[in-house]
């Protein structure tokens, strides 16, 4: 089945997840350039979406009024309207909001496409250690693989993108140019995450940022509002930072990241931020590990992590720690690795200087 008029492509969350499914907007609309792409999502995560010039309406959802705005959705939107519903989700929301729209058997019913999620196999290198995913894809590909049935031997390209306005972009400059920081080498930290089992030590960004500055590259904090790590490090930082986190929009954020060259940061959102923006990023990863999917991919980024064989522990962070050495996967992840891994990165020579750690 080739579609010819429309598709809908569902992902309710998270963050990071939308922004690795922006190359399937774009590689459909490649492929099939007369058809329209509607986005249905949450309130919560759509305007990192905004601004794409692949996708032709966007249906957002509030979680807290979830049930009657889906419903709306429905009531305003026949099945019979699209030539193929995508769910990129594969939550229990998605699939009874698919159920209620579509109807029993839907998936016989209707012409729909579902994401694998990989549970099985993730849920087994959690619990047993038993590892079949090493050849596993990333997720940007796992979403490209709906569409690989339609475009057959196509090469899908699954590079992320993110489309800041003139607005963003503005905002960014005017940041940069208040604070006395035009051409030069800015490193965006992201220090929180969404559990905090995925936070570096927050003494250990403390050094790192310290460090950095006293290097001459100086530090941009970006985060949630709602994270302690961003505004902790401000205060004790040695040198004041520009602590942004909590301060920007989305596209307002990915418009900063322009100016960056380098963004470090745990497995989180900030990292896939950075290079949808063609940003190299330092992404620090403790509990969870590549073979989830989520690793960095441009040619400069790089991982930082040590090998365990507690790990991986979690798929996001969450649960306790059982390791004797209270999250000894990301303690063991040294403040002078990843300054060797930044230099590296931002500069051909160069040495950093370690003041001491705290």
């Amino acid at each position: 089945m080739i579609p010819r008029s429309r598709i809908l492509i569902i992902r309710f969350s998270s963050l990071g997840d939308i922004i690795l499914l922006t190359p399937l907007f774009r590689e459909v609309k490649r492929c099939f350039p007369t058809v329209e792409i509607d986005f249905l999502t949450s309130t919560t995560f759509a305007g990192v979406c905004a601004n794409n010039p692949h996708i032709n309406q966007t249906s957002a959802i509030d979680r807290k009024n979830s049930q009657s705005e889906l419903e709306h959705f429905i009531s305003h939107h026949r099945p019979d309207d699209y030539d193929l519903v995508i769910d990129a989700h594969h939550s229990l929301r998605s699939r009874m909001f698919l159920l209620k729209w579509l109807g029993l058997f839907y998936r016989f019913r209707h012409k729909t496409a579902t994401i694998d999620k990989r549970s099985f196999k993730r849920n087994l290198l959690l619990t047993t250690g038993i590892n079949l995913m090493k050849n596993a894809v990333s997720q940007r590909n796992a979403y490209l693989n709906l569409i690989v049935p339609l475009v057959g031997s196509e090469t899908l390209s699954a590079k992320t993108e993110l489309f800041p306005g003139a607005d963003d972009k503005q905002r960014a400059k005017e940041i940069i140019q208040k604070h006395g920081l035009e051409g030069k080498q800015l490193v965006a930290v992201g220090p929180g995450a969404s559990f905090a089992g995925k936070c570096w030590p927050k003494e250990s960004y403390l050094t790192l940022t310290d460090t950095l500055e006293q290097a001459g590259y100086p530090v941009i904090l970006l985060g949630a509002g709602e994270e302690s790590e961003p505004q902790w490090i401000f205060e004790h930082s040695s040198k004041p930072l520009l602590n942004l986190a909590g301060q920007l929009s989305y596209l307002e954020t990915a418009a900063l990241l322009e100016h960056c060259a380098l963004v470090i940061a745990n497995d989180s959102a900030v990292v896939h931020f950075a290079e949808a923006m063609n940003v190299p990023a330092l992404a620090i990863f403790g509990p969870t590990v590549d073979e989830f999917g989520y690793g960095p991919f441009l040619e400069k980024s790089r991982t930082m992590e040590v090998e365990l064989s507690c790990r991986p522990c979690s798929r996001n962070g969450k649960g306790r720690c059982t390791n004797p050495i209270e999250r000894q996967c990301l303690r063991d992840i040294t403040v002078d690795a990843v300054l060797k891994a930044a230099l590296q990165i931002v500069t051909s020579s160069g040495k950093i200087t370690l003041s001491g750690t705290r």
